[in-house]
């Protein structure tokens, strides 16, 4: 019992003993007669009674009335809670047994809440997603139909509905709905525009693919986020290389040339856009120009891929010894000789000058002595010298160290391999990753000089690789 009642109970006992006493000293005066009217008399008491009761009973009968409906409304109330508790339980359990994989049950339980809440948006969205799950698309889209119809604001319930078509196999449908979600939700659809512009990097429409990244672009740059900002921005520096590439096919070289300018200097590590703006100066005519681009890049990047391009050009216009020049003149001006002084060596071996190949060889044998190519490359240089005992041991070490069915190139991004270079990977469509694979040379960039050098792909936010058709192999 509380204080508070306590003390109101004794005040009571207390005001009952008073009127107890106060009525035994005025027995004779509670009894006298009360004049009603020219006959009729009551005694007072009855008279102070009637009239207590008057003013009494009218506010008791108000308080007890308000007491009582206040009470009934408490019990509807907890009665309600406990049904809202109850239904909210269901609601975690569907939820919960669909993200543990048993959808089935989850089913049951949402039919469940959904039958006493036949419109709740949360409810609707998990019971459709669970339906797909089950192969049950149709009754899938059936409820998110209901769904959008009762919310029709609701763009989570449009790319529910989008998936449902997809697992139908209806792309028409899904399209459509996409398309609604774009034209009826203006700051929102940025996962479709994403999905749509990874198809079109996926079978190269450049053209489309830009332009869907602008519009992209726009939501994320609303959005604010630093880090999707940044991916974004990189993303887009592979689209304006492609965009070059295009151009320079088109044969309108000064407009390549110029994006691919843009491009170095927003970052002269770009090795492809480094590249294709020594292939634009070829086209233009400045054998000069290009040369000095892919100079440049290699000692931007120390990336051997300039070395291999010039030797190749060189060697197609029939300038061995120009090759060489150049070859040396990296060597003397690098801080790291390693691969400009095997390249070197590789040329004179490709020039069938044997005893120069070997002293370039010989001069980097401690520094790459692991390499299975190197080895093979010395191994090759004795057998033609007619040295059979140094050759096998030469192979020896070659077959020891080689790891079987390697490519020469590789992505840095998803591993894909490649015997050739590209500018991109045609695995995952990342753009500046596809490297000599020196990996399994068991030798580190850092040993070899290479920087490292930034990557660009359609990578979504969550990091999955948005993977591109693959493009066959050249030399299969």
């Amino acid at each position: 019992m509380r204080i508070r009642s306590f003390f109101g109970l004794l005040l009571a006992v207390a005001a009952a003993i008073y009127a107890a006493v106060l009525h035994a000293h005025n027995r004779d005066l509670l009894h006298e007669p009360f004049r009603l009217g020219a006959q009729s008399t009551i005694p007072l008491w009855g008279a102070l009674l009637a009239l207590f009761l008057a003013g009494f009973l009218p506010t008791g009968v108000t308080l007890v009335i308000d007491t009582l409906r206040r009470e009934l409304g408490r019990r509807r109330k907890r009665r309600r809670l406990r049904e809202t508790e109850s239904l909210e339980a269901t609601l975690r359990r569907g939820v919960d047994l669909a993200a543990d994989g048993q959808p089935a049950r989850a089913a049951t339980e949402l039919e469940a809440y959904l039958a006493a809440r036949p419109e709740d948006f949360v409810a609707l969205a998990a019971y459709g997603e669970v339906l797909r799950d089950l192969g049950r698309v149709d009754e899938a889209i059936e409820v998110h139909r209901r769904g959008v119809a009762r919310y029709p604001q609701s763009a989570a319930l449009l790319y529910q509905l989008a998936e449902d078509y997809r697992a139908r196999g209806d792309g028409e449908a899904e399209r459509e709905i996409q398309g609604r979600l774009l034209r009826d939700h203006p700051g929102l659809g940025l996962a479709v525009l994403k999905a749509r512009r990874a198809a079109a990097i996926a079978r190269r429409d450049w053209g489309e693919a830009t332009a869907l990244h602008d519009r992209a672009m726009r939501l994320v740059a609303e959005g604010g986020e630093v880090a999707a900002l940044a991916r974004e921005s990189g993303l887009a520096q592979g689209l304006d290389y492609q965009r070059g590439v295009l151009l320079l096919e088109a044969d309108r070289v000064e407009e390549a040339r110029a994006i691919f300018r843009g491009l170095l200097e927003r970052e002269p590590r770009f090795i492809p856009a480094r590249i294709m703006l020594g292939e634009a100066e070829l086209v233009a005519g400045g054998e000069e120009a290009a040369l000095d681009a892919w100079c440049a890049g290699y000692r931007e990047t120390g990336s051997p891929v300039f070395l291999q391009r010039i030797e190749d050009h060189l060697i197609e216009e029939e300038q061995p010894a120009r090759a060489i020049e150049m070859l040396r003149q990296l060597i003397a001006e690098a801080d790291n000789d390693l691969l400009p002084r095997f390249f070197l060596g590789r040329l004179y071996y490709r020039l069938e000058m044997h005893d120069e190949a070997l002293k370039q060889l010989d001069a980097v044998e401690a520094r790459i002595h692991s390499s299975p190519t190197f080895h093979y490359l010395r191994a090759r240089i004795h057998e033609r010298r007619g040295d059979a005992q140094r050759a096998a041991e030469a192979y020896a070490a070659c077959v020891r160290q080689l790891d079987l069915g390697a490519a020469e190139y590789a992505c840095r991004v998803c591993g894909a391999r490649t015997p050739d270079w590209h500018d991109a990977c045609s695995r995952c469509g990342s753009w500046n990753s596809v490297e000599l694979d020196f990996e399994e040379e068991r030798l580190s960039a850092e040993a070899l000089g290479v920087h490292e050098v930034p990557v660009w792909s359609a990578a979504d936010d969550s990091g999955e690789i948005a993977l591109a058709a693959p493009a066959p192999e050249s030399g299969a």
